[in-house]
């Protein structure tokens, strides 16, 4: 009851001036208890006490307080069962500023309900546990004081000393420099003088040197002027001789154009009459065929009769490939071709108004026969017959292995409108191989004259794409907004299928699909650089692919007719011309002596008149002496000139079989 009339009087104390407490300190002696000693037993403030359980500090406060001890953090004893540590500060809490004591406490305080009382100026905050230790805050404090005094003195000592060190050694540095910066400049000195002396020597060698070579320019310039004065007479006398020549060569050249020209004549008029002659003997030999064809027609002979609507139809064997080719009137689509079915027919969606017989080849292991349906087309397969199928440039191509042709070479047959031809391009394995023997035998029932330089023969390639470019996309379809089935890299191998626009349709693995054709090339058409890149990637790979060779592929060992050429001792016409013409071909010393058709870009080959052994090619809009290629055809070749500021076009056309032009 005591106490609780004492704190309600401290609350209602009204200060006429802030309290102080001039001491704390804690003692067991008559039991624990914290003394907060005050200057004076007036005016004494309101207090409260907080224990916070978490943190386990209990908190003391005091109204409008000073301390003399001022305000910290202060260590009392970190094993202690009561206060081990305080924090004195002040904070101001609903408009009065309170002294607070922060204190975290050990197992013997646990409650903020400790019993206060006040023994004249000392207030008493009383502990019910016992045993601990005594101490002062202001002794500890002036320890505290007195420890950090000390600290600052020696860290003054050793500042003072580290300054005196650092003295010392920028004097020394100081001298070692001015005595650097005296020995720098006497070298400095001894170098000026010695560059001085030899700048006077090499003034003095100049000069004489310019001296001597004023002597050489002047004895030099007047040699030369005799030399110039001798050329001039030589030149002039030259001059004289060559003019006498010009003129009797022009004259020797006159009369040989007169015997020229008159041999000419005489030789067109000789071979006009052959000509007619041997026109004559080609009608014959042409009727006398037809009368054959009818015959094994009507007779149901090995090749059966011409299908209406259909422009060719073609069979190729030899070297363990057979191919058949149909070409009708209006295009075919891939998407048009059905089959095989269960009975080896082959259906294509056409219309044709005629009615059709049977066409039967008779010859050959892909195709039974064809014939016209109201669906379309009917192709009937030979029995167990499993070709490949594709459309190219709107033609239908059947392809399979063929082991029972053993001949070397190719066998060969068409049908188109103007008839039926028959090629055996064969020879037996005991012939030695003869180019005269070999033009003969290609001549041989043939309606056009094939001189050397038009001869090409056919040879099977793999038709091998390989990816150009760093990297490109494999499209679902032949548009750059197509479904993208996957990425492919330099030196992926791609089957090539079909062309359509700026795609090619191929082969990746068991997927087909479409790639832009400006990023893949096939393994002929690489540079160097690009070749030895693509070495370097397969080895990387862990393995070089056989460039012969597509492996992995619906494909394997079916192969693509391709043009090659033998150019018998002749430079080579597909190889760049640098340095023959620098202004262009002169078309008027050149003839037209084949056209490379069957590729995707035309090209003509031309010889010198004078010198067949130089050949070129030409492409269309290649440049030519005052004008360039126009156009080229199956036949004939135009081509732009322009003179004088006139333009006109001018037709060079293939020699026919008697030696004219078509």
């Amino acid at each position: 009851m005591k106490s609780k009339y004492l704190i309600l009087f401290m609350m209602a104390a009204v200060a006429t001036q802030a309290a102080q407490i001039k001491d704390v300190r804690f003692t067991c002696d008559k039991g624990c208890r914290l003394v907060f000693a005050f200057d004076s037993e007036k005016d004494l403030p309101t207090f409260f006490q907080k224990y916070d359980a978490t943190s386990k500090k209990l908190v003391a406060g005091f109204s409008e307080t000073d301390i003399a001890l001022g305000e910290g953090s202060f260590e009392i004893d970190a094993n202690s069962k009561f206060v081990k540590n305080v924090r004195i500060f002040k904070e101001n809490f609903r408009g009065s500023n309170f002294l607070k004591f922060e204190m975290e406490v050990g197992a013997s305080i646990d409650s903020d309900k400790n019993e206060i009382s006040l023994d004249k100026s000392n207030f008493l905050l009383k502990f019910k546990d016992k045993g601990g230790k005594n101490w002062n805050l202001s002794k500890i404090v002036a320890n505290s004081k007195k420890a950090a005094d000390k600290q600052a003195l020696e860290d003054k000592k050793a500042a003072e000393k580290a300054a005196l060190e650092e003295k010392k050694r920028l004097a020394e540095e100081k001298k070692a420099a001015e005595k650097a910066a005296l020995e720098e400049k006497k070298a400095a000195e001894k170098a000026a003088k010695e560059e001085k002396a030899r700048l006077a020597a090499e003034k003095k060698a100049a000069e004489k040197k310019a001296l001597e070579e004023k002597k050489a320019a002047e004895k030099a310039a007047l040699e030369e002027k005799k030399r110039l004065a001798a050329e001039k007479k030589a030149a002039e006398k030259k001059a004289l001789e060559e003019k006498k020549a010009a003129e009797k060569a022009a004259l020797e050249e006159k009369r040989r154009l007169a015997a020229e020209k008159k041999a000419a004549e005489k030789k067109a008029l000789e071979e006009k009459k052959a000509a007619e002659k041997a026109a004559k003997e080609e009608n014959k030999r042409i009727a006398a065929n037809q009368k054959l064809l009818d015959k094994a027609i009507r007779e149901g002979g090995p090749i059966g009769e011409y299908l209406p609507s259909l422009k060719e139809m073609t069979l190729l064997v030899g070297s363990g490939m057979e191919q058949v080719k149909l070409v009708a009137d209006s295009p075919i689509d891939i998407k048009n071709v059905n089959g095989p079915d269960k009975a080896s027919v082959v259906f294509i969606s056409l219309e044709s108004s005629k009615k059709s017989p049977v066409f039967k080849p008779n010859a050959g292991s892909i195709v039974k026969s064809v014939t016209w349906t109201a669906e379309g087309i009917k192709v009937q397969l030979e029995a167990g017959a499993a070709p490949v199928m594709m459309v190219q440039d709107g033609a239908l191509i059947f392809q399979a292995q063929n082991t029972q042709f053993s001949k070397e070479g190719f066998s060969f047959w068409t049908a188109q409108a103007s008839g039926i031809s028959i090629r055996d391009w064969t020879k037996a394995s005991e012939e030695k191989p003869n180019f005269d023997s070999f033009v003969k035998n290609f001549e041989k029932d043939s309606k056009k004259q094939v001189s050397g330089s038009q001869t090409f023969h056919l040879r099977p390639v793999v038709r091998e794409l390989i990816v150009t470019v760093d990297e490109i996309e494999f499209f679902a379809a032949p548009n750059e907004n197509a479904q993208v089935l996957q990425r492919l890299v330099f030196g992926d191998r791609l089957v090539s299928l079909d062309m359509s626009g700026m795609y090619r349709k191929v082969q990746v693995g068991n997927r087909v699909g479409y790639v832009n054709r400006r990023s893949v090339g096939f393994r002929d058409e690489l540079s160097p650089a690009q070749l030895e890149r693509l070495k370097e990637v397969d080895q990387d790979r862990g393995a070089v692919l056989d460039p012969e060779k597509v492996s992995n592929s619906r494909l394997d060992d079916l192969y693509e007719d391709r043009v090659t050429y033998s150019s018998f001792g002749r430079r080579d016409p597909f190889v760049d011309i640098k340095g023959l013409v620098e202004e262009g071909i002169n078309i008027d010393q050149v003839e037209l002596v084949g056209i490379i058709w069957e590729s995707d870009v035309p090209m003509a080959i031309l010889v010198e008149s004078k010198n067949p052994s130089v050949s070129y090619t030409l492409k269309e809009g290649d440049k030519i002496l005052n004008g360039k290629v126009l156009k080229i055809t199956q036949t004939d070749v135009l081509f732009l000139i322009q003179e004088f500021g006139v333009s006109r076009r001018y037709s060079m056309g293939l020699p026919d079989k008697f030696g004219g032009n078509k």
